[in-house]
C-alpha cells in the first residue's frame, strides 16, 4: 500500500548538510564538505597511518624496476582511495589533477597538502560551532549561577557561645 502525502511528515535537517568549496578559484573545481562531521578524527587517524604505508611503500621501489610506471600509478590510486574516504568525498580528483598524491611542493607532498589545508576547515568549523555552544548553554545557565564575589555579611547581634 503505498504512502500519501497526509502520510507523510516533512522534517527539514538542512543544518546538517555539507558546504561548498571551490578549489584555487576554479569555477570547475568545487568539493563538498560537511565541516561538522566528528567522524573526521577517525578516519584521519586510520588515513594517515595508511597513507604513510604507501609513501613507505613508494620509497621501496626501485628505479629500474619493471613495473616502476605501474607500481607508481597504484600508489597514486590506493592514496586518492584513502583522501576520499578521510574526507568523505573524492576531492582527489578535484584536489589533485594533473598530477600525483605524492608530487612535492615545498617540502610537502601534495596530499599533505590537500589534508593541511581541508582539516583546517573542519577545526575552524568545530572551535566557532564549540563557542556558539557555549553562549547558548550560558543563556541558560546564567540565571542558576550566583555571579556575586562579595561575602555574604554576617548578621550583627547574636553571637556564637
Amino acid at each position: 500500500m503505498a504512502l500519501t502525502d497526509n502520510e507523510i511528515i516533512d522534517i527539514n535537517l538542512e543544518g546538517i548538510k555539507k558546504q561548498r568549496f571551490r578549489i584555487n578559484g576554479d569555477p570547475d573545481a568545487i568539493i563538498e564538505l560537511n565541516l561538522s562531521d566528528f567522524g573526521i578524527v577517525e578516519r584521519l587517524e586510520q588515513g594517515l597511518e595508511k597513507l604513510e604505508d604507501e609513501m613507505t611503500k613508494i620509497a621501496d621501489i626501485s628505479s629500474d624496476d619493471e613495473d616502476l610506471s605501474a607500481k607508481m600509478k597504484e600508489a597514486d590510486t590506493r592514496m586518492r582511495e584513502v583522501i576520499d574516504f578521510i574526507f568523505d568525498y573524492p576531492v582527489s580528483a578535484v584536489c589533485a589533477k594533473g598530477g600525483t598524491m605524492y608530487d612535492p611542493k615545498d617540502g610537502k607532498f601534495r596530499y599533505e597538502i590537500i589534508i593541511d589545508g581541508l582539516t583546517k576547515l573542519y577545526q575552524n568549523n568545530i572551535n566557532d560551532e564549540f563557542k556558539k555552544f557555549q553562549t547558548r548553554i550560558k543563556k541558560h545557565t546564567d540565571k542558576y549561577v550566583n555571579n556575586s564575589t562579595t561575602v555574604p555579611s554576617k548578621k550583627k547581634g547574636k553571637q556564637n557561645k
